[in-house]
């Protein structure tokens, strides 16, 4: 059986991947840093609202609830205390 992957891990690594990309183009000239960062900065509310919908409709699906925001019966890991 395949070790599952968590979507947060892949979605990171495609994050720093991308800003490591636009750095390296800034530092060689062809980007403008601070203008490429304050125009795409909305994406990374996107992406945070994406994942954690996903992870909402995963949980669903297989019949498992999250915790309460701020709940003290539900510990950090979703477990019931």
């Amino acid at each position: 059986m395949a070790a599952s992957v968590k979507v947060e891990g892949v979605v990171l690594g495609l994050a720093l991947l991308g800003l490591g990309t636009v750095c390296l183009l800034a530092n060689a000239g062809r980007v403008d840093l601070l203008t490429t960062l304050r125009t795409w900065w909305p994406l990374t509310l996107i992406v945070w609202g994406a994942l954690e919908l996903h992870q909402a409709l995963a949980a669903r699906a297989h019949g498992r609830r999250l915790p309460a925001a701020r709940d003290p019966r539900w510990d950090w890991e979703g477990e019931k205390r």
